[in-house]
């Protein structure tokens, strides 16, 4: 009798475990083809990485697209030719992302090179040394649902150079418009901050590749300049790593590739007054700016050096040789930036 109940028992537990592991089939088909349904009508984000020798960094670019709320996207690191371990970092994520390699044509051909390759509506351009807060793009894809015809969305920023890593506010506007002052006038943000229209930025060319710096600048100008309207997205922001060899880094090099940027624009839009008159008030900062950084840089020059050095500033910055009696008397080098600018 006890065998009995025993067997009896043994053969319940079975047909309860086999009806147990059904309704788990049926729930996880059943979930997985509402998550599908659900994904259709998302948007997919593209993720586009460039990196080159960012062995260091790159893990945690890649970590913070992975762990992101919203889930409908793709993750493209190109890489610029890196001669250190970055192919391999990046290889032990396959086939979480996508790999391209090429060989080093700078980051601009590199973004140029995943907006190719990607496939989503939208588009987030993540240096890979940054990384994103996990709800940035969530936040995003709410603003271009609100926000229908948009170009571009931009969320808050923080430095990991900054030691309560305080999160600065986009100065970009609660509504879409083209704020065309701000643009020209203004800091830009750093990439990551940014969600683009697919479409917009593929039909504008993408970005320049002429441009060691600036390109971002440059495309989100174009934008702004055909009419494109941006948007502050309110909520996630992305950090900026402040790196050693970064021309960011760099006052000299900073305002030299900013000179070449705005005789660039002054060039290609020269028909409109509007563009030029701004562009010229931004010129005549970074041309000074310019001047201090390189004269500070080398005071220690012989007298010769000088005169070369003076030479070179004259054909970079157009400036009258009177500035130069303007450097000598004020020593802008000894004032803050503040003060000098």
């Amino acid at each position: 009798m006890v065998l009995v109940l025993d067997i009896s028992i043994y053969t319940n537990l079975r047909a309860d475990k086999k009806r147990h592991s059904r309704i788990k089939r049926t729930f996880n088909n059943q979930f997985s083809s509402a998550r599908n349904s659900l994904m259709q009508n998302l948007p997919l984000v593209s993720i586009i990485i460039p990196c080159y020798n960012r062995e260091k960094y790159i893990s945690q670019a890649i970590d913070s697209c992975l762990t992101q709320t919203y889930q409908n996207i793709e993750i493209i690191v190109i890489d610029d030719g890196s001669s250190d371990n970055s192919v391999r970092v990046v290889e032990s994520y396959l086939p979480k992302v996508s790999l391209i390699k090429q060989k080093n044509l700078g980051v601009s051909a590199a973004r140029n090179r995943g907006i190719e390759a990607s496939k989503g509506e939208l588009l987030v351009f993540l240096d890979s040394d940054d990384w994103l807060s996990n709800d940035i793009i969530e936040q995003h894809v709410k603003t271009f649902k609100e926000y229908e015809n948009i170009d571009i969305s931009c969320a808050d920023s923080t430095s990991a150079a900054s030691i309560n890593r305080t999160i600065k506010k986009s100065n970009w506007p609660e509504k879409p418009s083209t704020p065309l002052e701000l643009f020209l006038l203004s800091p830009p943000p750093f990439p990551a901050c940014e969600m683009y229209r697919a479409s917009t930025v593929k039909k504008l060319g993408g970005y320049d590749e002429e441009m060691r710096a600036f390109a971002d600048s440059i495309l989100r100008i174009r934008i702004i300049l055909s009419k494109g309207q941006v948007v502050r997205t309110k909520g996630g922001y992305a950090t900026y790593r402040p790196v050693e060899n970064s021309i960011t880094k760099n006052g000299r090099k900073l305002h030299y590739y900013a000179l070449k940027l705005i005789r660039k624009l002054k060039s290609e839009f020269s028909n409109s007054y509007e563009v030029s008159k701004l562009l010229d008030k931004r010129l005549k900062k970074h041309r000074y700016r310019y001047w201090f950084s390189t004269f500070h840089y080398h005071l220690s020059y012989k007298p010769t050096e000088l005169i070369k050095l003076f030479w070179h500033l004259m054909k970079v910055t157009k400036v009258d040789p009177l500035f130069i009696l303007f450097i000598v008397t004020e020593k802008p080098w000894n004032k803050t930036e503040k003060e000098s600018f």
